[in-house]
């Protein structure tokens, strides 16, 4: 073969792994309607539709961004893919009065991205105990994959 066709070849190859990777990419994003004002990491969002999607080949990466292009954010979780809950994709918050904090997110391929619990929520977890009021969680659940 002539270095060209090997080119060629090497080149289809990889335009196949890429689109593999895409469509698996597509099949576990979500997207959620969410009713609250929520912080995910050290971002704020206001309520809107989300679409979550898993970056290809970084365990544990994904995107999440609202319908309007100026709320998003790319955050970083841990996977948990031992679970025994049917794959229903859903977001978790934890809510401490009126706050919200996203905390967990199934993937409609049944992952589950859990994510850690920062300084913010830490704050409105302590001023929430001190006002002897309680800690709930809200489930949102996501709408078929799109």
């Amino acid at each position: 073969m002539t270095i060209s066709v090997q080119r060629q070849i090497a080149i289809v190859a990889l335009l196949l792994v890429g689109v593999a990777a895409n469509a698996r990419a597509q099949t576990s994003e979500t997207v959620t309607n969410v009713p609250f004002e929520f912080t995910a990491g050290d971002t704020s969002f206001p309520r809107d539709q989300y679409r979550i999607s898993p970056i290809p080949g970084q365990n544990g990466v994904f995107m999440i961004r609202g319908a309007h292009l100026y709320h998003g954010a790319v955050l970083m979780s841990r996977t948990d893919r031992g679970s025994v809950r049917e794959p229903a994709p859903s977001l978790t918050f934890n809510r401490y009065g009126d706050k919200y904090f996203l905390r967990e997110l199934q993937l409609a391929d049944g992952r589950i991205l859990h994510l850690s619990q920062t300084r913010a929520e830490m704050d409105a977890a302590e001023y929430t105990a001190a006002q002897n009021a309680k800690k709930s969680t809200v489930v949102v659940a996501s709408n078929s994959p799109k």
